[in-house]
């Protein structure tokens, strides 16, 4: 318990030292996936399940008055211990801007640290293919994750980045998972 409220304290910390906040609830159930996910003005929903060695995953999401609908394939490239490395590939259509694809690469550390708590480490650079070209850009995450029996929460602070790496802003935020 006291791990917990050693977690929760950072919880502030993180929320002032960023620009926006996130907040993400998933459900797992066998394998299939509920995802809902809220940042400021936007949310989005997603439901998916693990074909063979490919998940699959549908994403409506409403972005501040740009409704996206995206599908994305995702597949494990490499795990060792506590890495899982991983790519994707996403078809993302709009209603009101260009509809693209977009390959990301998503490496995932989270070696045990003490009693319940784990380092949770996310690099993610992803490279979008529009018709003005190849756009960079990164979402890299870290934060700690409490287990808990059948869940886990992690807050974390994010930092996005648009081409050569360059700070765009910080997110700070909750992921939050439980296995029914």
């Amino acid at each position: 318990m006291r791990y917990l409220f050693g977690l929760l304290l950072l919880v502030p910390v993180l929320v002032f030292a960023s620009d926006e906040q996130e907040y993400n609830y998933k459900l797992k159930h066998d394998n299939w996936e509920y995802t809902f996910r809220t940042r400021e003005d936007t949310w989005h929903v997603e439901v998916g399940n693990k074909i063979g060695p490919v998940e699959v995953m549908y994403r409506y999401a409403d972005q501040d008055g740009t409704i996206e609908n995206r599908i994305k394939f995702t597949t494990e490239l490499f795990e060792y211990e506590d890495l899982v490395v991983e790519g994707r590939m996403e078809f993302r259509g709009f209603d009101n801007k260009e509809s693209h694809w977009r390959y990301r690469f998503i490496a995932e550390y989270t070696p045990h640290l003490v009693g319940p708590l784990y380092l949770y480490a996310k690099w993610q650079p992803r490279w979008s293919f529009k018709d003005a070209g190849t756009k960079f850009d990164a979402r890299d995450q870290l934060g700690v994750t409490y287990k808990g029996e059948g869940w886990k929460i992690t807050p974390f602070v994010e930092r996005n980045s648009t081409e050569g790496y360059n700070m765009k802003q910080t997110v700070s935020g909750i992921h939050w998972e439980a296995k029914i």
